[in-house]
C-alpha cells in the first residue's frame, strides 16, 4: 500500500519491502553503493518479468575512497540488472512500479539505515503520478551501459590514483587516525601489495594485533601472502576487526611459534608475521560477509581480498570508529 507523502528517515524497509510488492519495473539511482546492499538488491525476489536498472556513476575516487563497491556492481549485472552510468550523478531515487521514493539515501547500509552507524537521512514516498514522473525524467538522462569491461577499467583508475580525498564522515576527533587510514588505503594501491582477508581461530583479539605479532596458514603449501602484503583480521565470529601488514616472507615452524601455538603448529606450520596498522580500541560490527559473497574460503584460512573490498573494510572501520 502506498503512503504518499510519507517521511522516513530509514529507507531500507521500505525499499525492500516495496521490492516484494512492486506491481513494474525497478528503476534505482545511486552515486554510492556497498557490496552488502549490492548483494541484497542481487538477491531479491522481484516479479517474474519486471526489468531492473541501476544508475550511478563511474568515479573512481568513490571506488578508492570506499564508497562504490566494483564487486557489487558485477554481482547487480550477473543477476540481470541493467547497470547505467551518468556522469555527474547526485540523484538517490528509487521507483519500483508505481511506487516511488526520493531522498538523500545512498544505496549502502549507511544510508539506508541498515548499518550500525548509519546516517541521518531523510526521504519521502512519492504518489503514483509522482513516481510516474520520475521514471520518465530518469529514462531522460544522458546514460550508457556498464559492462564487465568498464568495471575492469574502473578498477584500474581507482588503483592509479595518488591524492586520496578525506573521510567525508563527520565526527574524526584524531588528525593522526584520519592519516593512519589515508597512508593505508594509499599503500592499498601498490600494485606489488596483495590484499586478504585472513580467519583467525578463536575469538576477537584486539590486544593481540596492536602488537608486532604472526599467523598461521594450513599444510597444504607454502602460501603466496609475502612480505608487505595487508591483511584484514576476521575472528571465528567473522567479525572484522584489526587490519595489519605482512613483515617476513612465510616461515616454516619458526621456534617461537611452535612454543606458542604446540601441536596446533604442524596444522598451519607457514608462519607470516605482522605489524599493526589499524586496529580500533573495541570490537566494532563489520562482518565478513559485507566484504566477500562467499566466507566459505576462509575455511582454508585466509582470501584474496580485491581493491574495493579491502578499500570498503578499512572506511567502515574507521567510520565505526569515529561515528
Amino acid at each position: 500500500m502506498m503512503n504518499e507523502g510519507a517521511v522516513h528517515s530509514k529507507a531500507a524497509d521500505w525499499l525492500f519491502q516495496a521490492g516484494r510488492d512492486t506491481d513494474g519495473d525497478v528503476l534505482l539511482a545511486s552515486p554510492f553503493l556497498s557490496y552488502e546492499i549490492c548483494k541484497r538488491l542481487a538477491q531479491a525476489d522481484i516479479q517474474a518479468g519486471s526489468s531492473r536498472t541501476l544508475f550511478t556513476c563511474l568515479d573512481p575516487s568513490a571506488v578508492a575512497n570506499g564508497y562504490l563497491s566494483v564487486d557489487g556492481l558485477s554481482q547487480l549485472i550477473e543477476s540481470g540488472f541493467s547497470v547505467r552510468h551518468v556522469d555527474r550523478l547526485h540523484a538517490k531515487a528509487f521507483v519500483l512500479g508505481s511506487r516511488g521514493f526520493l531522498g538523500s539515501a545512498n544505496l549502502t547500509g549507511a544510508g539506508l539505515g541498515s548499518s550500525a552507524a548509519a546516517n541521518v537521512e531523510l526521504g519521502v514516498e512519492l504518489g503514483a503520478a509522482q513516481a510516474a514522473s520520475v521514471r520518465q525524467m530518469m529514462g531522460e538522462w544522458a546514460s550508457r551501459t556498464v559492462t564487465p569491461a568498464d568495471l575492469d577499467n574502473l578498477m584500474q583508475r581507482a588503483r592509479k590514483l595518488t591524492v586520496v580525498d578525506r573521510l567525508a564522515a563527520e565526527g574524526l576527533d584524531s588528525e593522526s587516525v584520519l592519516a593512519l587510514v589515508e597512508q593505508l588505503l594509499v599503500d592499498a594501491r601498490d600494485s606489488d601489495r596483495t590484499l586478504w582477508l585472513k580467519s583467525e581461530y578463536g575469538e576477537p583479539a584486539l590486544d593481540q594485533w596492536r602488537k608486532a605479532w604472526f599467523f598461521g596458514s594450513p599444510a597444504k603449501g607454502r602460501p603466496s601472502i609475502k612480505e608487505g602484503d595487508l591483511v584484514v583480521i576476521s575472528a571465528k565470529t567473522r567479525d572484522c576487526y584489526a587490519v595489519v601488514e605482512v613483515t617476513s616472507e612465510p616461515l616454516h615452524i619458526p621456534d617461537d611459534y611452535r612454543e606458542e601455538r604446540g601441536e596446533e603448529a604442524d596444522r598451519w606450520p607457514w608462519v607470516s608475521r605482522t605489524k599493526p596498522r589499524f586496529v580500533p580500541d573495541e570490537l566494532l560490527e563489520l562482518k565478513a560477509h559485507e566484504l566477500v559473497r562467499s566466507t566459505g574460503g576462509l575455511q582454508n584460512g585466509h582470501i584474496r581480498l580485491k581493491f574495493d573490498q579491502f578499500t570498503y573494510a578499512v572506511r567502515s572501520l574507521a567510520r565505526l570508529v569515529t561515528d
